[in-house]
């Protein structure tokens, strides 16, 4: 396929040139309509489904068929656990449920199943509407097959970061963090670990980068190289936070990349004998109900999950109807939620207690 046509939805005069057929005799193929040959009948079949074509007339004969118009939600396997997910999709449901459009969540291990053509091409010949992706690495082959089956996709804070042209939602995860960090130098800490995601996310390189900004104002160096990454989990926050308590110089405060690694690092914390918030600090990022769960309740960064959801659900929509969007990316704000596992820093407390 010419990088032309790979940029955007393919059309029936795409199939037409391909075939080296006419319009008419496309349209007749493809609608069909008699007044073809066999032959040809069977070249301009293949080539659409070669190129991922799907009339119009097809699409909307699926939706028919299912009764209901949806949108395939690819999530990761290992989120499904994860109280974000619940969130997001909560949102989600509201709002498709309030326009009666359905959702059908599936393991993004079902979209590399298969080539992205034949992939988005069974997309749309079942009736769907668009694919949501969440927090899945980006693949601009998938994005393609999609356009080219007139298919819309919209990414909800991608691994890696997509191209410009690509719908996507998010939380303003810099200002996020940058707040989350300058709350723990207001409170007197100097030593200010920050455990993070999985490798190379977007979202968390940038939750990273707002950690270092707070801490360079303060005149403070850190490895930003050197962030714990694996997972946004409870297993990779108390692996990592083990580490940064028993080494020689430990932090008094711990900015976790999400709740369910701050919950790792609590844990860590109790294994040791640290007490939180008297010795140590602990904030998070995300306000799942582990945050107000937990004990001591936990300060985090809150981004608006169940938002995130419903505008994901929204643009899809809106997008796949014709509207033109002229802001691709959409991030919605955050604020951080102080609750009980941060405190002044130890040596402070000691001074104000003498």
């Amino acid at each position: 396929m010419s990088d032309d046509r790979a940029a955007r939805k393919l059309t029936l005069r795409d199939v037409a040139d391909a075939a080296n057929v006419s319009l008419a005799t496309a349209s007749k193929v493809l609608n069909n309509r008699t007044g073809v040959g066999a032959d040809t009948r069977d070249r301009v079949n293949q080539i659409a489904q070669d190129l991922g074509f799907v009339a119009l007339t097809e699409r909307q004969h699926a939706a028919r068929q299912a009764g209901e118009a949806t949108i395939e939600v690819l999530v990761e396997p290992d989120d499904v656990s994860n109280p974000y997910l619940a969130l997001l999709l909560g949102g989600a449901i509201e709002v498709a449920s309030s326009l009666d459009i359905g959702l059908l969540i599936r393991s993004i291990e079902s979209a590399k199943a298969r080539t992205p053509t034949a992939w988005a091409t069974m997309l749309a010949r079942s009736g769907r509407i668009g694919v949501i992706e969440v927090t899945s690495a980006y693949s601009a082959a998938r994005e393609r097959a999609l356009r080219a089956a007139g298919l819309t996709m919209v990414l909800i804070d991608p691994i890696d970061s997509p191209r410009t042209t690509t719908y996507s939602i998010g939380a303003t995860n810099w200002a996020g963090a940058y707040e989350a960090t300058k709350h723990l130098l207001d409170l007197g800490h100097r030593r200010i670990d920050y455990i993070g995601g999985p490798p190379k996310a977007s979202c968390d390189t940038v939750r990273a980068h707002g950690w270092a900004a707070a801490m360079a104002e303060a005149g403070i160096r850190v490895d930003i190289e050197g962030v714990p990454r694996r997972a946004f989990s409870f297993d990779h926050g108390l692996a990592a936070a083990t580490e940064l308590l028993t080494s020689t110089n430990p932090p008094t405060a711990i900015f976790a990349g999400s709740d369910a690694s701050a919950m790792g690092v609590l844990e860590a914390a109790r294994r040791l004998g640290v007490t939180v918030p008297d010795e140590l600090s602990v904030v998070g990022f995300d306000d799942t109900v582990l945050a107000r769960a937990s004990a001591p309740p936990l300060t985090t960064v809150h981004q608006p999950i169940a938002d995130i959801g419903r505008a994901a659900v929204s643009t899809l929509l809106r997008v796949s109807s014709g509207e033109h969007l002229a802001t691709k990316r959409v991030e919605l704000s955050t604020h951080l939620e102080v609750r009980a596992s941060t405190a002044q820093r130890p040596e402070l407390l000691r001074k104000a207690d003498s």
